[in-house]
């Protein structure tokens, strides 16, 4: 019987040690993060691989306009960004390389800022000399985009305007270079 009493209060001290308060909200901030990501990155996949989208126009910074009816037929790499971003800042370059190797190809790069003031993503593309094409987020673009909630977020659509590609987060250069494989 005393065997038993012994294993019992060990037994029981064990469950009786309180976990630091450093460690319970280590993870209440690992299991917050988590949920947003999942959250996050649920919104983002709303439109899947394969889905067919009736892209809308794009209301560039400088005014111009790119019509849905001239990316027909054409493959379409489109990214979502801010100048604000540090993950942007370095996939940019490499859009911008993409831009340049396919611009005599069909393939269009539009890009668009999420930025809340166009003078900041317009100062930010002079300052760093890119010369793809910067749309606005117009609310055309958020009625078939929705909201964005993760950047950059690219996307690529083939001539038939069906998602081939659905990038959230920064992607290395020879994954943005890969893209080329859709221009033709």
């Amino acid at each position: 019987m005393g065997r038993k009493t012994a294993m019992h209060a060990t037994t029981s001290s064990i469950f009786m040690i309180k976990p630091k308060a450093s460690l319970l909200r280590f993870f209440y901030v690992l299991a917050i993060c988590l949920g947003v990501s999942l959250q996050a990155h649920a919104a983002v996949t709303s439109l899947k691989k394969g889905a067919a989208v009736a892209l809308p126009e794009f209301t560039l910074l400088d005014g111009s306009v790119i019509t849905s009816e001239s990316l027909k037929n054409k493959p379409v790499l489109l990214s979502f960004w801010a100048s604000w971003c540090p993950y942007c800042a370095r996939q940019n370059p490499y859009i911008q390389k993409l831009h340049e190797q396919v611009k005599d190809s069909d393939m269009q790069v539009i890009t668009v800022s999420i930025d809340k003031e166009p003078k900041a993503a317009s100062d930010y593309v002079k300052k760093h000399k890119y010369t793809f094409n910067v749309a606005k987020f117009t609310p055309a673009i958020k009625a078939v985009f929705g909201e964005i909630k993760v950047i950059p977020l690219v996307y690529v659509f083939d001539k038939n305007s069906i998602i081939q590609e659905v990038v959230p987060g920064e992607m290395f250069e020879e994954d943005v270079l890969d893209m080329r494989k859709y221009a033709k």
